[in-house]
């Protein structure tokens, strides 16, 4: 993602490209969830700047978007 996105429209994009990233690729892929991390840390910026871009939709579809890639972390040692 080349900068935040700064309306709706903009998140909205963002949210469904990062939706089918992850549908599409391989969960076990080091560089697609460094990606989708990265991408994660952006829209969290963008959504501290400026809340009113973001639909609930979009913030619950992040929320799934970030447990689905927590799942797929190994366990923390013990």
């Amino acid at each position: 993602m080349a900068s935040p996105p700064a309306d709706r429209k903009a998140v909205d994009a963002a949210v469904l490209d990062l939706q089918e990233r992850l549908a599409d690729g391989d969960p076990t892929d080091a560089a697609l969830k460094a990606h989708c991390e990265g991408v994660l840390v952006t829209l969290r910026a963008a959504y501290r700047a400026n809340r009113a871009a973001f639909s609930k939709e979009a913030v619950e579809a992040l929320r799934e978007l970030s447990e689905l890639l927590r799942q797929d972390d190994p366990p923390a040692p013990q």
